[in-house]
């Protein structure tokens, strides 16, 4: 069938003309969704043109210019992202939104790689479609404004593709596999405005990682807005994000901008996503659906521009399938997932960390200090529960307590210590040690994940082991395990 923006009522095809209108290249099996999306889009004051499957948008795109190419996952032609595969290879400075009516994770994940700006899920409100529409078109001309201003030389080491220059810039240091994978992920979906969730154990960098995104996005100039759950109680959850204007209630003595309005243009990482009370949650997912809000006190909505960067500890589809955390907002939230490795599987990540670290903190002098042989044997052997937060400290305290120009392995803390002569109990051979010796690694394991379960909190993680609080500490000095290294 040949492509055509949809018959008005007298049965005249409309065809794509000269005017100076924005145009959208519509690509949808539903007749219904086409007709209602080209009329409404029309009358904002864009030009379409409507097509029924893939392999009619590829064609098109061969004829005529378009400024934003909207389409559907399902349909004929495309069920192997044959369209979004052409507009990375061959448009891939116009933009792409896909509706779908059958979101999938994996789906949405690909969708990004291919250079996906928005993933919207049918039904869409239309607001909600002009909304993404508008900022599509808008950031795509903002990444050429600053391709074209930037223009970095072949000789420019920053011009590579390699991810260790950059990261290396933001202070993210390592090089085991996988780290890489984890750069790699962050520099395709940096200059995307799609949201990301980033997990990992406490101390893994999640922060570092987020700021990593928001400073190779185009919304670098603009601020990122640290919001930490953990910190803003569920009665001034609303006040926090949206602002208040004065009298709205007892204390509102002046008019509050709200944390969404420091970060307009830019970036909101939310921290501790998965502490979010369900309440909040319906009011950040309006949010994230709109890109309005309205402050406390307040009638007239505020309109904002904001790319959402979420971080947890937390295993979010649990809490989704506890009915703790909603399904929508977590779909919303985690198009594309990072999960960062504990630091005790990125191998001698923790080395090139110890180092980096020593020399930050290298006391003014003539005679630097340097870490012994062993030293650097207990850092690899060590689990490190508290990951990059706890070598940070062990580094800064050795230093400290450091007898000499070498930081030998009398200097780190007992559970450094030991950990040399030590086997995870994943490696161990059950059938060449003593009982003893077996159940001893395997409680020191149960104790480790039960912390960094519980954060730290020893009564919960008590509770939860059936013991008293007392009875936990007895255990926890046993195995030399210090609660504070769980603690956010």
């Amino acid at each position: 069938m040949r492509p055509t923006t949809e018959m008005p009522e007298d049965g005249a095809r409309r065809e794509l003309n000269t005017t100076t209108a924005q145009r959208i290249l519509i690509a949808d099996d539903e007749p219904l969704f086409r007709e209602t999306t080209a009329e409404f889009l029309r009358e904002e004051g864009y030009e379409c043109l409507c097509v029924e499957d893939a392999n009619d948008a590829i064609s098109v795109l061969e004829e005529h210019k378009f400024d934003l190419i909207l389409s559907d996952l399902n349909m004929p032609g495309n069920l192997k992202f044959e369209l979004l595969k052409e507009g990375r290879t061959k448009h891939s400075d116009v933009p792409m939104i896909v509706v779908t009516g059958a979101p999938s994770l994996p789906s949405a994940i690909e969708s990004v790689r291919l250079g996906v700006t928005d993933y919207l899920l049918k039904p869409v409100k239309l607001e909600e479609l002009l909304t993404a529409v508008q900022r599509s078109i808008s950031q795509a001309g903002n990444r050429k404004a600053i391709e074209d201003s930037e223009a970095p030389s072949p000789s420019d080491d920053h011009s590579s593709a390699d991810s260790t220059v950059w990261s290396k810039d933001l202070g993210i240091i390592g090089e085991s596999p996988k780290m890489l994978e984890v750069l790699e992920i962050v520099e395709r979906v940096a200059m995307s405005d799609t949201n990301v969730l980033i997990t990992g154990e406490s101390g893994t960098g999640k922060e570092v990682i987020a700021k990593a995104i928001h400073c190779r996005s185009h919304r670098r100039e603009n601020a990122m807005q640290v919001i930490d759950c953990t910190s803003i109680p569920e009665s001034l959850f609303e006040s926090a994000l949206f602002g208040h204007i004065k009298g709205s209630f007892t204390g509102a003595v002046k008019d509050q901008a709200g944390l969404l309005r420091a970060c307009d243009g830019g970036t909101a990482f939310i921290d501790e996503l998965g502490e979010l009370p369900l309440s909040s949650q319906a009011k950040l997912l309006r949010v994230i659906q709109e890109q309005t809000f309205t402050p406390v006190g307040d009638s007239q909505p505020i309109r904002v521009d904001t790319r959402f960067v979420c971080a947890t500890n937390r295993d979010l589809q649990q809490e989704v399938d506890a009915e703790r955390f909603r399904h929508d907002l977590y779909y919303r939230l985690a198009v594309v997932h990072i999960e960062l490795p504990p630091l005790r599987d990125r191998g001698d990540d923790v080395i090139l960390l110890a180092n980096a670290f020593l020399q930050k903190h290298q006391p003014t002098g003539d005679n630097p200090i340097s870490f012994a042989g062993e030293t650097l044997e207990c850092f690899r052997s060590y689990r490190w529960p508290g990951n990059i937060r706890e070598l940070r400290n062990v580094v800064e305290r050795s230093l400290a307590l450091a007898k000499g120009p070498v930081i030998e392995a009398s200097d780190l803390p007992q559970p450094l210590r030991d950990s040399i002569n030590e086997k995870p109990f994943e490696t161990l051979d059950l059938a060449e040690v003593s009982r003893d010796e077996a159940l001893d690694t395997a409680d020191r394991a149960y104790l480790i994940q039960l912390l960094g379960k519980h954060h730290g909190v020893i009564a919960s993680a008590a509770r939860q082991a059936g013991l008293s609080r007392q009875g936990m500490n007895k255990l926890l000095k046993r195995h030399h395990i210090d609660a504070n290294d769980f603690r956010k």
